[in-house]
């Protein structure tokens, strides 16, 4: 039976960033250690030109943010595993990692020529979905969802193919399912059985969701740097939250600066 040690010389987990969002780094880094701190693959957290020190985190330095895309692809170009495991620096970990199921997904997907596997079902289920398993199947030609970025084993190779430089990740998501078309891409179909359990997107359109502070809140998990306003209810007061966090950005990356970010 296939163990995750055995992946790690062919999976690397790559956690798409840059340094705009160093301020859950932090977090990331603690709800992994809580939740997967035995992970054996190699872990690459992109930046720009901050630096990290860390005993489990290796930063990958893309040079100047050029977007989502064009981040991404600098950085699996310094990357050798033919699969990376895709995360991204919001995506905190709620629950332990079930290291048996991924291993055994893993062998699963690799033995099959599957381009990419991703472990968070849509929330509403495609037409033509072809159960493979109990836990996941073939998604559709004719699906949207075929790109989405959720955390996914990616053939490296590719996910380079079908990455646009200065593409966002939205719209990666919304024109990436044609590129795919002679590609074998694989979904979870219920999120309840998935091996990763993870809060999607605890910043949106840059401030802390109201559930991401609550969860950290309730594991004693400490925002620090703490300058990023909180997503209100009111769309007003979102646009002068986002111009409040551009400027207070702009300070904790100038205090940042030529002092690495501590990481576990």
């Amino acid at each position: 039976m296939a163990e995750l040690d055995d992946f790690k010389s062919s999976v690397a987990l790559v956690v798409s960033s840059c340094d705009a969002f160093f301020d859950a780094w932090r977090p990331f880094a603690a709800f992994f250690e809580k939740f997967w701190g035995d992970c054996p693959l190699d872990i690459c957290l992109l930046t720009n030109d901050l630096q990290i020190h860390s005993r489990r985190f290796r930063g990958v330095a893309v040079g100047e943010d050029r977007g989502w895309s064009s981040n991404l692809l600098v950085a699996l170009e310094q990357i050798a595993h033919p699969y990376v495991l895709y995360f991204q620096e919001d995506y905190f970990l709620t629950a332990p990692v079930e290291r048996a199921q991924l291993a055994r997904d893993f062998a699963e997907a690799i033995e099959a020529g599957a381009d990419s596997l991703c472990f968070r079902a849509r929330s509403k289920f495609d037409a033509g979905f072809q159960p493979l398993n109990e836990r996941y199947g073939i998604v559709p030609l004719d699906s949207e969802g075929r790109t989405r970025c959720q955390v996914t084993l990616w053939k490296r190779s590719a996910l380079q193919s079908i990455l646009r430089a200065g593409e966002t990740a939205w719209n990666f998501e919304a024109r990436g399912s044609a590129r795919t078309q002679e590609m074998k891409i694989l979904s979870y179909a219920s999120r309840e059985n998935a091996p990763i359990h993870y809060l999607m997107s605890a910043i949106s359109r840059g401030l802390w969701m109201p559930e991401a502070i609550e969860l950290c809140r309730s594991h004693g998990v400490t925002l620090n740097p703490f300058f990023r306003p909180v997503f209100p209810e009111r769309s007003w007061q979102r646009r002068l939250r986002r111009a409040l966090g551009r400027a207070r950005l702009r300070r904790a990356l100038s205090a940042q600066k030529n002092r690495p970010v501590e990481l576990t």
